[in-house]
């Protein structure tokens, strides 16, 4: 089965799965009265019976298929062959699946194994969740000082914090993020960040000089978990000057960096990750090139790109003000 996307173009059927499962499992098995893990994990048995699944007829080798061949890692996969007996006599798949091994080792070893009972495997979204249930602190890795070895000889590995963290948007949310005072998570629980592009990639010749162009060859392209290939400005966070304040950053599994930002001191509004950490500002798609620098707009964006509507959520092509997680940004991170 395959269906039409943004443009009027087909779909595969392995992304239309893909979707499904990753809005089934970021936003609504909870509405589709699912079982849901505090960690998020659902069991495929049930997931293949969903609204969103079962015209698809799927089967346990797709779903298995959809977690391994993700470019950006999207998915978690638990196999579970021996559950806990609830006191009603139903499997407890969520005590069992919060006390397994929470490593990317756990999703390789359940994609080894050889059993076609789907109900032995529970599946989760490994970031980008919005529904209440899901407590994400439990399955992300929370990102510390400690962590810094920025300033020794050891060597880098996973481990460290990472030396990029970036938010990509687009020109119609530049204006919004300025006048909210930073970015918020909106529906989601977190905001997203990549690890690259880095600054020195993005403005090769130096802070002055006009950004690196957009490759046009999509096969060329390097897949960043975190954020959309398209995006238009790219947003650059101090994180040791953020984590010293006491904003939040987290690490999922497939290397996306989240954090749902701080209450501002004021409390006048909801958890944001304020504008003042926020180390360069990037406009790269018309090449304007720096917007912001050390706590302070470098230029304005350009009345007609400030005032464009922002990609529609999930679509992929066509312009709207979108729905989800920013009210009027569309939603800014990859399917």
């Amino acid at each position: 089965m395959s269906r039409r996307g943004g443009g009027g173009r087909t779909m595969p059927r392995e992304v239309v799965l893909s979707k499904a499962l990753s809005h089934l499992l970021r936003h609504s098995a909870d509405r589709e009265n699912l079982k849901v893990s505090e960690e998020g994990y659902v069991n495929v048995a049930e997931l293949l019976e969903t609204r969103k699944v079962k015209p698809l007829k799927a089967t346990l080798a797709e779903i298995l298929e959809a977690v391994s061949s993700s470019d950006k890692q999207r998915f978690s996969l638990l196999y579970v062959p021996s559950v806990n007996t609830g006191e009603d006599g139903t499997k407890d798949e969520a005590a069992t699946a919060a006390s397994e091994e929470k490593q990317k080792s756990a999703t390789a070893h359940a994609l080894s194994v050889k059993d076609e009972d789907a109900s032995h495997f529970l599946i989760r979204a490994t970031q980008g969740h919005s529904m209440k249930c899901v407590n994400t602190t439990l399955f992300l890795e929370k990102l510390s000082l400690d962590d810094d070895n920025s300033s020794n000889s050891i060597e880098k590995d996973a481990a460290s914090l990472p030396e990029t963290v970036v938010h990509g948007t687009y020109h119609g949310a530049w204006p919004l993020i300025l006048a909210s005072g930073g970015l918020r998570a909106m529906t989601r629980a977190q905001v997203h960040f990549a690890i690259g592009p880095t600054i020195d990639e993005v403005l090769p010749n130096g802070r002055d000089a006009p950004p690196a162009k957009l490759s046009i060859d999509k096969s060329k392209r390097t897949v960043i978990s975190g954020m959309r290939s398209d995006a238009e400005i790219l947003i650059y966070i101090n994180l040791r000057k953020a984590l010293q304040a006491g904003c939040p950053f987290y690490r999922s599994e497939n290397g996306v960096i989240l954090s749902e930002g701080m209450v501002p001191a004021d409390a006048s509004a909801g958890k944001t990750v304020p504008v003042e950490f926020f180390d360069l500002v990037v406009e790269r798609k018309a090449g304007l090139g720096v917007l912001w620098e050390d706590g302070k707009v470098v230029q304005e964006l350009p009345e007609h790109l400030a005032g464009k509507a922002n990609p529609k959520a999930h679509s992929g092509g066509g312009r709207g003000r979108g729905r989800g997680r920013e009210r009027g940004r569309g939603r800014e991170e990859s399917h």
